[in-house]
């Protein structure tokens, strides 16, 4: 007997129990839930030879930083070719081989055949989506999600990934529409939780983003949705909120992501952290670049701030130096040359040097929605913290010009309120400090702005005075 998976395409297991714990899995990776590997472990128990189920744990292992569990997976997988009876089983096959080798754009040209020969293939085409963000290709991840809804027009899965994508170009009206029709289908989906979340937090609504994260986490304690909630109650001056979320150990952030948190604490908000936390963890990220090519090149940044923030700057280097050998233009999503002056410049800035990490900084940040590696949102710190570099400097015109352009976006951002009521303040000009500072306060009010915020606190005491 022929079984098929919940899209109709031929799946190669004589097991339905196999077939059960399968998609089992593939549903709890694809909509952000816990349990996805387990699924997967009791579907080849069912079924050994079951290859398709073997090539889905390398992928979410290799994803979830489990390195051993992924190459076990991928010798599985390979040992179970001979009996896969679909041409899509064996483009997997080669997928998880081509990754195990290291071969990043092989795997690309073959996911890039799966999708567009079997646009429904749910895992290929989440696959394909990830490896567009980490190139800054959302004109790619927003094509292969169209053609998925044109042969699936009501799944949630497809209308939440063409709504990230569209909210990723720039598209939040359009992107936010299609994601929150998406959760209203699924209204456990924790990955459309992420992307309503993502396009309320991108236009500046924090308190809708806030109970959308929120929301989310009620139903699963999901990292990276706690991140977002960090992230944002940070931006909103929340300092012990974000640390709360920061130190989750049920379950705990990825190393990254805290070291990404903790440096906008440290740069943005001026709340430095205690040495022997930025010791351990560059500890922590020593260990993990034991496996540094099952790494995202998001995650061997923050590792390499982190070794840098620690002391640890030959090693730091040692990562840029890596990046600059990635390979040039989309296919390392620019890492090779905007992603290593960022980080050269963050080095830098590490060891006192702020003019020439402003320098280092400006190129990267012109061009900073053409970096891949993380979305827009998360990539959002770099320009915080370039706009509190220009400030230390003293370049209030600069300031102002990023701080505008930053508030066509976003106009409740509240940093660039902040460094606009510091930088009209020193050109002189009153009248328009105390516009800001008004618009700083108001806005303050409709975001949820921690009432103690310096920055709130000074708007405030600047438009009780009298000319």
């Amino acid at each position: 007997m022929t079984y098929t998976d919940v899209k109709g395409l031929p799946v190669s297991t004589t097991s339905a129990e196999a077939l059960a714990a399968y998609e089992q899995g593939i549903d709890r990776f694809l909509r952000w839930h816990s349990g996805a590997l387990q699924a997967l472990e009791a579907a080849v128990t069912h079924d050994p030879h079951f290859a398709l189920a073997h090539c889905a744990r390398a992928y979410i292992a290799w994803r979830m930083g489990h390195v051993e569990t992924g190459l076990a997976a991928h010798d599985q997988a390979l040992a179970a070719a001979d009996h896969v009876r679909s041409e899509r089983e064996h483009l997997h096959v080669q997928v998880v081989h081509a990754l195990r080798q290291g071969e990043s754009a092989t795997a690309l040209s073959l996911l890039e055949q799966l999708a567009a020969a079997y646009p429904t293939d749910r895992l290929a085409v989440r696959l394909l989506g990830l490896t567009y963000l980490a190139q800054g290709h959302y004109e790619g991840g927003i094509a292969v999600a169209r053609r998925s809804l044109e042969a699936s027009p009501h799944d949630p899965q497809f209308q939440t990934m063409l709504g990230f994508f569209l909210e990723q170009a720039g598209y939040n009206d359009e992107g936010l529409a299609l994601s929150r029709r998406a959760l209203a289908q699924d209204p456990t989906n924790l990955y459309a939780y992420h992307a309503v979340g993502h396009a309320y937090q991108a236009r500046g609504d924090y308190r809708e983003a806030l109970e959308t994260f929120a929301r989310a986490v009620s139903l699963e304690r999901y990292p990276h949705l706690l991140w977002h909630l960090a992230e944002a109650q940070a931006i909103l001056g929340h300092e012990q909120l974000t640390r709360a979320y920061w130190g989750s150990t049920t379950p705990p952030l990825p190393l990254h992501e805290r070291v990404a948190l903790l440096w906008r604490l440290e740069v943005v908000r001026h709340r430095p952290a205690e040495e022997a936390i930025w010791e351990a963890l560059a500890d922590e990220g020593e260990r993990l670049l034991a496996h540094a090519p099952f790494l995202t090149v998001w995650m061997r940044h923050w590792i390499a701030l982190a070794l840098g923030r620690a002391g640890a700057m030959a090693k730091a280097q040692a990562q840029v130096a890596r990046l600059r050998q990635l390979p040039a233009g989309r296919a390392s999503g620019y890492w090779s040359t905007l992603g290593a002056d960022l980080l050269a410049g963050e080095l830098a800035f590490i060891e006192g040097d702020v003019a020439g990490a402003v320098a280092r900084m400006a190129p990267a940040i012109a061009q900073l929605d053409t970096l891949g590696g993380g979305s827009r949102e998360q990539k959002d710190i770099f320009r915080d913290v370039f706009l509190e570099l220009q400030r230390r400097l003293g370049n209030a015109e600069a300031v102002v010009a990023l701080a505008q352009q930053r508030l066509l976006a976003n106009p409740n951002h509240l940093p660039s309120l902040a460094a606009l009521v510091w930088a009209y303040g020193k050109l002189g000009h009153a009248a328009l400090q105390r516009q800001v500072c008004r618009q700083l306060v108001q806005r303050a009010e409709v975001t949820g702005v921690h009432p103690e915020a310096p920055e709130l606190r000074t708007a405030q005491q600047l438009l009780q005075q009298v000319p």
